[in-house]
């Protein structure tokens, strides 16, 4: 009985494998136009030209266009096939055999970032249809809206302080990581000089990703705190309170560079299931 079960899981792994991998590095690359598009933004806002934005807002600047909605419907559809490729690892977690909290901690992670994700793909389309501003749902930021609904539940408050919490530790483990140079797991990128140039673009990126978060994080933990969603703050309000020059030009030079490694990502990843 058990070695049926065990034949059973492991012949739906290798189902998995099979068609996993393209939805995976077509999300990645998704991704990673989406963070390019947020770094180049913020970059010309640094240079006194505009206001920096973030992910919805940057999706917003490509709606004025016949060729920018197209694009819009085409990220939109990456966004999904990365919503998908989260669900999987959160349901089946195919890359790990083995079952243990970091592990469990992780799938919850995963299905997070899959909401996230579906959120922007669903603003991507309505964008790409010509509906809808970037914002949502017209008033403030995605942040606010999440966190009102949050609030409006049992214990709300108590949940979004957790959630503040979990960002910021979420920063500050980028930033670990970046400092580690652990950027390249399970990545495999053809020749050395390649690998190294990866690594490098990956470190500068997820450093910037963890800059960026940190705030996001407090602005959430006190929202929870003062029981007032108006001061959550998503990536654009955040980049917005950096003054145009230097500062906002780094940020944006990093974000832009982690969206060149998550398009490396969709290039180089090794997506298979667990030996």
């Amino acid at each position: 009985m058990n070695h049926t079960i065990g034949s059973a899981g492991s012949h739906a792994t290798r189902e998995v494998a099979a068609w996993v991998p393209p939805l995976a590095r077509l999300g990645y690359a998704a991704k990673g136009v989406v963070y390019g598009l947020v770094g180049g933004i913020a970059i010309r806002a640094a240079l006194a030209s505009g206001d920096a934005e973030g992910a919805s807002g940057a999706l917003a600047s490509l709606a004025d266009d016949q060729g920018g909605r197209l694009m819009l419907l085409l990220i939109a559809l990456g966004l999904l096939a990365h919503v998908l490729w989260r669900a999987v690892q959160a349901l089946l977690d195919p890359e790990h055999a083995k079952v243990d909290g970091k592990r469990i901690a992780m799938r919850l992670f995963y299905a997070l970032s899959g909401v996230v994700y579906g959120s922007l793909a669903y603003t991507a389309w309505q964008l790409g249809r010509g509906q809808g501003n970037g914002n949502g749902n017209g008033s403030g930021n995605g942040q606010e809206v999440w966190v009102a609904r949050l609030l409006e539940q049992p214990l709300g408050a108590w949940l979004v302080m957790i959630g503040g919490v979990g960002v910021m530790a979420y920063g500050a483990h980028q930033l670990f990581k970046a400092w580690r140079g652990d950027v390249n797991r399970r990545m495999a990128p053809p020749g050395q000089e390649v690998s190294r140039g990866v690594r490098l673009v990956g470190r500068i990126g997820t450093a910037a990703r963890g800059v960026v978060l940190l705030p996001i994080g407090w602005f959430v933990f006190g929202a929870g705190r003062h029981y007032r969603a108006s001061e959550a703050s998503d990536t654009g309000e955040v980049l917005q309170m950096l003054e145009p020059g230097w500062l906002l030009a780094a940020v944006g030079i990093g974000l832009l560079a982690y969206g060149l490694h998550q398009v490396a990502k969709a290039m180089y990843r090794r997506i298979a299931p667990p030996s």
